[in-house]
């Protein structure tokens, strides 16, 4: 008798959270549980269209065959799109104030989707440097993020922009921490091309 009430009650245990899974109101992510869990969004859905506070993403300086980008709003710019000719690559991200490198001759942007830098749940932009045989990445972001390749801007001892080389995806860490991946590239400014989500 003791046996079968043991048995029905936990029937009707196992039944109840099978009922709240299914409803949604049990979270079972150990790190949502815990406070840890990683709030950089996989994806976000808006918008292109006009910065409110008046802001916007501008070439900031032209080289032969690479520019220098930068974001000039107080908001973040999301998946950019940057012109140049036939050719078209997409930024996935320029936080307020942030500059970055593109590897195209006299680039245009396009529509731009502006959101709140909270939106971005944490996201730091990934840094880079070359070191010798290759190129040191680091990432202080909470998950990995992923590589959409990278930009390297070459100047002169003066500044000036000389050139630009495109790094592919395989060949570039948005992993967490530091990581160092072989490259055969000269010193120059590293851009990481790092995607919140596969989208």
């Amino acid at each position: 008798m003791i046996r079968k009430i043991g048995v029905g009650a936990v029937t009707v245990v196992v039944l109840g959270l099978l009922v709240l899974l299914g409803h949604g109101r049990l979270d079972l992510d150990q790190n949502r549980l815990l406070g840890t869990g990683c709030a950089i969004p996989a994806k976000i859905t808006a918008r292109p269209g006009p910065a409110p506070d008046g802001g916007a993403v501008r070439v900031a300086e032209q080289g032969p065959g690479a520019a220098v980008l930068e974001n000039t709003s107080t908001l973040a710019a999301y998946r950019i799109p940057v012109t140049s000719g036939s050719r078209t690559v997409e930024v996935p991200v320029l936080t307020p104030g942030q500059r970055i490198g593109v590897v195209l001759d006299r680039p245009e942007v396009g529509p731009v989707i502006w959101i709140a830098p909270e939106a971005l749940g944490g996201f730091i932009p990934v840094t880079a440097d070359v070191v010798p045989g290759g190129v040191r990445y680091r990432s202080g972001n909470c998950r990995a993020l992923t590589s959409r390749g990278a930009a390297v801007v070459f100047r002169a001892p003066d500044g000036r922009i000389t050139g630009g080389a495109q790094l592919p995806s395989a060949d570039v860490s948005c992993a967490p921490g530091e990581k160092v991946l072989p490259a055969a590239v000269r010193a120059g400014e590293v851009s990481p091309y790092c995607a919140l989500g596969a989208e």
